[in-house]
């Protein structure tokens, strides 16, 4: 088949290197590193990357400098001996799928990621950042050398390993920015006051490095075209400072937007949201330019190089969704692509390491299984067409295997259905989308409304040699003294069953789970033109919330007027002509609520598992076990499929 993206997928020469498409897997740490060493299952990690079919990889999350070390050592040491034979056994497997490798090298100044340190922090000014507890240290002279020093030990040992160039990490705020950034850099000596001296950090920074690199290998630094923080620097003043950098000898610049909490874009935002910053980059300076956040398609990345925005497009998420997403774009396998959802759940948990909530060999490696012809061709059955049922029977269907699946509703998808609903999660159906055509493609026997129930079971195992139960979860029953007031579930709202209320007030109560539901329900209320109180016997908002959603999360419901009541718990009188009331879970002060709609947030209960339990010819699996999240139901699919 043709190739459908010409442009994407043509060869690039940049500094003094080919690459073979102009797709890039951005830098993603893993987190897969021991005492700052890269391990095997990162190696692996790349190793399915670049078999993939991207043109570069740019590996993340290395640092410079032992100022700049977390205490789990979790981040990638590039100034240690031992980070040599690691990153040359990580190179070699890159090299070896034809695509090239690129380091990215940060000093993260005065922001720690992913835990603490023992260093403290540190920065051009003793200014403190927002996201971290403690002001950071004032670097002296000397201490600034140093640190040049470890961004030139640094590259040499990537020179050492055999990659193809080095990327300084100068966006997002770390310690780069902070120099040259009149926000963060407040220094009255030769590194601080005017542009010039601001940006002599990063220009002996390139020297240094320079100073140690071969000729053709290459030199990129990475840009926040927009900080996105009051007070932080703009498009006008990343142009300015690339055009500084074009002279002293860089050969790309990767744009992106954001700082450290901002950067990883969620569903809510914008597809391609740097291209613009990305275009102004590469038209003042003439030097070949790459782009990332929010590019999840080949369709998208191949318009951008199309349309003279840039030269190479980048993706993370997606490409831990998919590795395989480059040559399956190549070939004409669009529907067999399994989109990143950019709910930034999993991969930006790091716990302990890189995961994915739709991919579920992301940090736990190909089950053996998978690929494998099976012993014995089986008939299996799948009760449930939810995300675990789903993901089983795709597996399961691709080792071989005749599936036939049986879901009672009209539609697949479960809870995930409900939960795309809401506003701004609408990227959660993509998955159940993707399970669906490839159940197609697999020739998976699908029977929507087709209920099971305890009087079937004997016809079931008759027939099946091994059956799944992955019949999901559903509401649980609200409580007995909400009978006869307005009153929905989660479910309810997002649905839109919502019974009408004279004063359009809403309370919504989050008994405990700090996660979208309760959230999502308030916003979709807001929206249709409610007064929403959301309330919670936390102590905190949307606590469970991944980090990168949360501000504009509560931004939103913010701007939509909704009242937040932290640390409270909904009472229910006795009377049912009584009004409900919030009580402060700590001190005193009720707040009463006459004539109110109260949705009511509790977990989820399981589904009947039709009295069925774990057997070698029986696995239940998904939310029929317990409630849990998308990644958990995708995890135990998988590895269901695979084991039969």
């Amino acid at each position: 088949m043709g190739n459908e993206f010409p442009h994407l997928f043509s060869p690039f020469a940049v500094g003094g290197m080919t690459i073979k498409n102009r797709l890039v897997a951005l830098p993603a740490g893993t987190s897969m590193a021991e005492n700052g060493v890269p391990t095997h299952g990162d190696t692996e990690h790349f190793q399915r990357l670049a078999a993939g079919g991207v043109g570069l990889i740019i590996g993340g999350a290395t640092v410079v400098h032992p100022t700049t070390t977390l205490r789990s050592r979790k981040l990638v040491e590039a100034y240690i001996d031992e980070f040599v034979p690691a990153t040359a056994a990580k190179v070699e497997v890159i090299h070896r799928h034809g695509a090239k490798f690129i380091g990215q090298l940060c000093h993260l100044g005065r922001e720690f990621i992913g835990g603490e340190s023992d260093a403290p922090p540190s920065a051009p000014s003793p200014i403190k950042t927002p996201r971290d507890a403690y002001p950071p240290h004032e670097l002296t002279i000397t201490e600034i050398e140093d640190i040049i020093e470890g961004w030139r030990i640094s590259t040499a040992n990537l020179v050492k390993a055999g990659a193809d160039g080095a990327e300084i990490h100068a966006a997002h705020g770390y310690l780069p920015a902070q120099f040259m950034s009149p926000l963060t850099n407040q220094r009255t000596d030769s590194f601080g006051g005017s542009f010039e001296n601001r940006m002599r950090f990063p220009r002996l920074v390139i020297e240094a490095m320079r100073s140690v690199m071969p000729t053709g290998f290459a030199l990129g630094v990475r840009l926040s075209g927009e900080e996105e923080i009051p007070g932080g620097m703009r498009i006008d003043d990343c142009v300015r400072i690339a055009e500084n950098m074009t002279e002293l000898g860089v050969d790309y610049f990767s744009i992106t937007h954001g700082t450290r909490g901002k950067y990883v874009k969620d569903s809510t935002s914008e597809d391609g949201v740097a291209i613009p910053s990305a275009s102004k980059v590469r038209a003042a300076t003439g030097i070949p330019t790459l782009v990332g956040q929010r590019i999840r398609d080949a369709a998208a990345a191949d318009h951008a190089i199309k349309s003279g925005h840039v030269d190479m497009v980048g993706m993370a998420r997606a490409l831990i969704a998919d590795p395989d997403l480059p040559i399956k774009s190549q070939t004409g396998r669009l529907d067999e692509i399994r989109g990143c959802l950019g709910i930034n759940q999993d991969c930006r948990a790091f716990d302990p390491h890189l995961h994915c909530a739709v991919n579920a060999e992301v940090g736990r490696g190909r089950h053996p299984g998978v690929g494998a012809v099976p012993p014995r061709v089986k008939e299996v059955f799948v009760i449930g067409g939810g995300p675990a049922g789903l993901e089983a029977a795709r597996v399961a269907a691709g080792r071989g295997h005749r599936v036939t699946l049986f879901e009672q509703d009209t539609v697949l998808g479960g809870a995930v259905r409900v939960a795309a609903a809401a506003p701004h999660r609408a990227t959660l159906i993509d998955i159940v989308d993707y399970l669906a055509r490839e159940l197609k493609r697999l020739k998976v026997d699908v029977n929507l409304a087709a209920g099971i129930d305890v009087d079937d079971l004997a016809d079931i195992r008759s027939s099946a040699d091994h059956v799944i139960v992955a019949t999901g979860s559903r509401p649980a029953e609200l409580p007995i003294g909400l009978r006869g007031r307005p009153v929905a579930t989660i479910d309810d709202v997002l649905l839109g069953r919502v019974p009408e209320v004279e004063s359009r007030h809403a309370v919504v109560y989050d008994e405990g789970d700090g996660f979208w539901p309760a959230y999502s329900a308030a916003e979709a209320l807001a929206q249709q033109g409610w007064s929403v109180t959301i309330a919670t016997a936390l102590t905190a908002l949307a606590s469970r919330v991944p980090a990168e959603s949360v501000g504009p999360l509560l931004g939103r419901l913010g701007d939509a007027g909704v009242e937040f009541k932290v640390g409270h718990s909904l009472v229910i009188p006795d009377s049912s002509s009584a009004p409900l009331f919030l009580r402060p879970v700590f001190g005193s002060g009720d707040v009463t609520f006459d004539d109110v709609l109260t949705v009511w947030h509790q977990p989820r209960v399981p589904v009947s598992s039709l009295g069925l339990e774990p057997s070698r010819a029986v696995s239940i699996i998904g939310d029929c076990v317990t409630p849990r999240r998308l990644s958990h139901a995708i995890a135990e699919g998988y590895r269901a499929g695979a084991e039969l």
